[in-house]
């Protein structure tokens, strides 16, 4: 049987969880801003492949975008990583306070 958490422990527990949950989002939000350069920078150089189009999303499905993605293919995945992160350390967060709710 494990032995019951003090206030104190559970507070610090959230705590430390909100600030790793802080640091994830952070880091999320900056390489999706790596990203985005990305975008910007692919498109600048060899075009936007529907110019006259207001489109903003890229299409993964649509051959024309296979260049831009396979260009931004590591930030990408870097920018999964974190959001992966981000959410589970949200959750992660989540669950305490939920306990720290039960307790009082």
């Amino acid at each position: 049987m494990s032995k019951k958490i003090t206030y104190d422990e559970l507070m610090g527990q959230i705590a430390e969880a909100a600030v790793n949950y802080q640091q994830a989002e952070t880091q999320r939000n900056s390489l999706r801003r790596e990203l985005n350069v990305l975008y910007k920078t692919y498109f600048t150089a060899y075009g936007h492949p529907y110019p006259d189009e207001p489109r903003k999303r890229i299409d993964p499905e649509d051959d024309r975008f296979s260049g831009v993605l396979r260009f931004t293919d590591a930030a990408f995945q870097r920018w999964l990583a974190a959001r992966y992160l981000t959410t589970s350390t949200k959750r992660k967060m989540r669950t305490l306070i939920q306990r720290l709710e039960r307790v009082l």
